[in-house]
């Protein structure tokens, strides 16, 4: 269910605004979605964003899947995990936005479920979940699953019941966990805001994606202890 307009929940993000819908509707397809895999659902006005970024669509339906805690404990520890968890949770979230996007059209509503790549990062539109915040990882830290969880999107024209909220500071203050984590040097320890580039936080080139910065995040720990 989504929350009353002016009312606030989970992290404590303030929704600026609530678009009409049909409330069973948000229900039916969460749940829809939730057996194909993903372990949320989100529903999220976009018109907060520029028409370049969404294409016109306003409303983006939001989900994601958790790591499981084995895995992120064996990156932890320095093992070699048994499986590509990432990039196989990650493939599987893009179908499942394909999939959706799918089911959506065949009931007349005009959806896409793969964009250009840049044209709307996941953690932007998560940021308008009010899903969590950027940590100074550059990646998206949320209460319930800290950094380890793979997103996955759908924009669409659908009458969802959908919300927008103002992105959440971040809540990392003066840790350094994950940036002293980094063998590269790649983060620079920079505190995210809404100008913030990428740039800012972390020299791109230098990043293997060894995910240490994503598994040594006090929040990562958290949750999957």
């Amino acid at each position: 269910m989504m929350p009353a307009p002016g009312t606030q929940e989970g992290c404590g993000e303030m929704i600026l605004a609530v678009k009409g819908g049909d409330m069973d509707m948000n229900e039916q397809w969460a749940q829809r979605i939730q057996k194909s895999g993903a372990d949320f659902v989100h529903f999220v006005d976009l018109s907060v964003l520029p028409v370049e970024m969404t294409g016109g669509y306003p409303c983006a339906v939001l989900f994601g899947k958790a790591l499981s805690r084995e895995y992120v404990h064996a990156m932890r520890a320095g093992q070699e995990p048994k499986t590509k968890e990432v990039i196989n949770t990650e493939r599987k979230m893009d179908a499942l936005a394909l999939k959706v996007a799918g089911w959506l059209e065949a009931e007349g509503h005009p959806s896409v479920g793969k964009l250009k790549t840049g044209q709307l990062p996941h953690k932007t539109v998560a940021l308008r979940a009010g899903l969590g915040f950027i940590g100074k990882n550059n990646l998206l830290v949320t209460d319930r699953y800290g950094c380890a969880l793979m997103l996955g999107k759908v924009l669409t024209m659908a009458p969802f019941d959908c919300t927008v909220r103002e992105p959440r500071e971040p809540q990392c203050g003066g840790c350094r966990v994950c940036v002293d984590a980094c063998p590269t040097g790649a983060l620079l320890g920079t505190s995210w805001h809404v100008a913030t580039t990428r740039e800012e936080i972390m020299t791109r080139k230098q990043c293997t994606l060894c995910l240490k910065c994503m598994v040594s995040c006090p929040y990562t720990v958290e949750a999957t202890k």
